[in-house]
């Protein structure tokens, strides 16, 4: 009967030690976020089988009281018996899961809203408020009704409320020639040109007292993209994370203090540790410590935008020859290429103008990622 009892016990405390947890830091509760849920991309098997292997962790947490799924939690054409299987995968985890809707998921709005609901949505937990949008009605911007919505949220919350998290599947935050260029998503699918991230979302959360925390989960799924992004800015935190591609698979454990302040666990999916990428703080992209920026190779494309031709430079102390994969929006490699480092290579493909993303990989690892604009013209 003693071992019964301790077990569990005994478990519980190595997880948390595994997670980089001390047991006198005082949380009020935690949730966790996951993207790209549906895991390797056209495999339909309900939810990422090695995040279904994560619940035990997730379980012998008491203090995780639920989880939100930001977005892709079906594969592409989705169907009632696809969503069963979630919907199963869920019922065996056993905590209240809110849903972001991905593109993927969208690709059959009337089923998605049938079984679930608003796409946007809005709840609050311990005086948190909690947020959530749907970048896919009117391509990646939040205007109109949705628009409205927002703002009258903020509104009738912000001033009794202490933190505010944000939810959405998309990178809204994603700009070309700024810092996030290069945190390529897994698919820039339904973008329009201009969005108004920027100009009219933003502008509404950097205003206010409160501290802001914005959620994406289109990364990870493939080599192209990035497997999770961090930033902070004022009272704003962008953070990114998702699944799919194999070795950087990955979720965040929000951890809500007494104080009311936060700290993250980035939890690894396919790692005995469970914490074998760090603190996601670390990897802050304004700081000039990214993820890809602690790898030695650097990659240089230019021009970008490209016209026609376009060169490359891998700058390496330890690498003499790196792999060099172009890919259209929607994840199709379409150009493949050994390059040698420390030598400057020219490519001229044979392909339409448009947004591409480009990957440097040693050994099927990706080491540096980004985005190439390309003209033919």
């Amino acid at each position: 009967m003693i071992k019964i009892i301790t077990l569990p016990i005994i478990l519980f405390f190595l997880l948390l030690s595994y997670a980089g947890y001390s047991q006198d830091q005082k949380i009020q509760y935690s949730f966790f976020v996951a993207g790209h849920t549906s895991g390797k991309p056209g495999v339909k098997n309900g939810l990422h089988p090695p995040f279904k292997d994560k619940y035990v962790y997730i379980q012998n947490r008491q203090e995780i009281k639920f989880g939100v799924f930001t977005g892709d939690i079906v594969a592409a054409n989705p169907t009632a018996e696809d969503w069963d299987k979630v919907d199963a995968d869920i019922d065996s985890l056993g905590l209240p899961i809110y849903f972001t809707a991905g593109n993927h998921d969208m690709e059959n709005r009337l089923l998605f809203e049938s079984r679930y609901g608003a796409t946007y949505y809005s709840f609050t937990f311990q005086n948190d408020l909690f947020i959530v949008l749907d970048p896919n009605i009117d391509q990646w911007n939040i205007s109109g009704a949705q628009l409205e919505f927002l703002q009258n949220t903020l509104n009738e919350n912000n001033s009794d409320t202490n933190n505010i998290f944000v939810f959405f599947h998309q990178l809204l935050w994603w700009k070309p020639n700024s810092v996030y260029a290069e945190t390529g998503p897994n698919s820039f699918e339904g973008r329009a040109d201009s969005i108004n991230f920027w100009t009219e979302v933003e502008p509404l959360f950097s205003k206010l007292p409160n501290e802001i925390f914005m959620f994406a989960g289109d990364v990870g799924a493939g080599s192209w993209a990035v497997d999770f992004m961090y930033d902070k800015y004022n009272n704003i935190s962008l953070i990114a994370s998702g699944m799919g591609e194999g070795p950087g698979d990955n979720f965040i454990v929000v951890n809500v203090l007494e104080n009311k302040e936060i700290n993250f666990d980035l939890i690894c999916l396919n790692d005995s540790v469970l914490n074998c990428f760090g603190n996601i703080t670390d990897y802050r992209l304004t700081t000039g410590n990214s993820f890809l920026q602690t790898h030695q190779e650097i990659v240089h494309i230019y021009p970008n935008p490209a016209n026609k031709k376009f060169q490359v430079l891998i700058k390496s102390d330890t690498e003499k020859l790196l792999d060099f994969h172009l890919y259209d929006v929607n994840g199709k490699i379409i150009l493949s290429r050994q390059i040698f480092s420390n030598v400057v290579t020219e490519i001229q493909p044979a392909i339409k103008s448009g947004l591409y993303f480009y990957c440097v990989e040693k050994n099927g690892i990706r080491i540096n990622s980004g985005c190439l604009f390309f003209s033919s013209h």
